[in-house]
């Protein structure tokens, strides 16, 4: 994307060209058709571009490039010495209990779609990593306007010098983030070519299916830790199922997507991957309070949802006790700026794609 001076001089240029061409065919009168074709290209370019009273007006096309609220990923993504005195602000005013509102008012992206990575930031500046190693199954670039992966464990690799492993089904995906990871100046270093193939050692990018059947044999094979500090999921279809077969490790932290719509009332699941989005744009097949019955009996404690209503976070009870502040799955609609405010006909009832766990 052109600097702001650069596209100044490109139209300046463009203006020059269409003046000159403009008097060579006036002064002709046997106007060839080249400069015919010419002419049109460059006023074109103009309309594109325009230049009125000495100030800078940009056709629609060229705001939506500069704009970063309206392209993933056109902000820093660099910004580590921020973050980090971020996080060092909120250790040197530590309190012992840190709950859902805090949570909220911390959330900002970086890499993430939506507001994960600073909640993530504050949940480990409150009880602290221990390996640094993050677990994450799903991923995409697809989002992306430049091809940078939208994950929640990709400003942890970048910017605070986490390890860890990248599960993706999609092969097309898979070459985006290793190309990604292969490109940035802060992983570039972990990876190498063998035989005409990028390898890695953080992070590890591991293509292929991720079910109920394998999960455990892929940690193992992947040498995953037994307590990570953190494993998120989002693969829109068995994520409960994955999670629920999964003992080989018990993360710290667990971030699983969840279907907003369905509020706190209802305990469902949604099977078929085929059916997830067919009705409407889904945020999860699996209810808020499916998630926190299933994690409840593995000894886990929700603290906090995405302001989008994406992604919940819950952590380890050993862990959360005396530092985290549990959240109800009623309190996490009920304490929502938005969801809080929301008309009834907004919420809806499961139809019989889902399953009631």
């Amino acid at each position: 994307m052109l600097e702001l001076n650069e596209l100044v001089e490109k139209i300046q240029l463009v203006i020059s060209g269409v003046d000159s061409l403009s008097a060579k065919v006036e002064a002709q009168s046997s106007k060839t058709e080249a400069m015919h074709v010419e002419l049109r290209e460059l006023r074109r370019e103009l309309d594109e571009i325009k230049l009125t009273n000495g100030d800078c007006q940009l056709s629609l096309p060229h705001l939506d490039m500069l704009s970063h609220q309206n392209k993933r990923n056109f902000l820093p993504n660099d910004d580590s010495s921020a973050q980090k005195n971020l996080i060092n602000s909120w250790r040197a005013i530590k309190p012992n209990i840190v709950g859902y509102k805090e949570f909220m008012e911390c959330g900002f992206r970086v890499f993430s779609q939506n507001d994960e990575d600073g909640i993530l930031l504050r949940i480990f500046s409150q009880i602290e990593s221990t390996n640094k190693y993050v677990v994450e199954i799903g991923s995409n670039c697809s989002g992306s306007a430049v091809g940078i992966p939208e994950n929640l464990s990709t400003n942890l690799f970048i910017n605070h010098g986490w390890h860890g492993v990248i599960f993706e089904l999609d092969e097309v995906e898979t070459s985006k983030i290793t190309h990604f990871f292969a490109q940035n100046l802060a992983t570039k270093h972990f990876h190498w070519m063998s035989k005409g193939v990028n390898s890695y050692s953080s992070p590890q990018i591991v293509s292929g299916r991720i079910d109920p059947e394998n999960i455990n044999t892929k940690m193992i094979e992947e040498r995953v830790p037994a307590e990570p500090d953190l494993l998120v999921i989002d693969i829109d279809g068995g994520d409960f199922s994955v999670i629920k077969a999964l003992t080989v490790a018990r993360p710290r932290v667990l971030v699983v997507e969840f279907e907003k719509r369905f509020r706190d009332r209802f305990s469902v699941v949604q099977a078929i991957s085929e059916d997830f989005s067919a009705d409407w744009a889904q945020s999860g097949t699996t209810s808020l309070s499916a998630w926190v019955g299933l994690l409840a009996e593995n000894d886990y404690t929700l603290c906090a949802i995405s302001s989008s209503g994406f992604n919940a976070f819950f952590i380890r009870n050993d862990v959360a006790v005396g530092k985290i502040d549990p959240l109800t799955s009623s309190d996490a609609f009920d304490l929502h700026p938005v969801f809080s405010k929301l008309p009834e006909e907004f919420w809806l009832e499961p139809d019989k794609t889902w399953t009631k766990v």
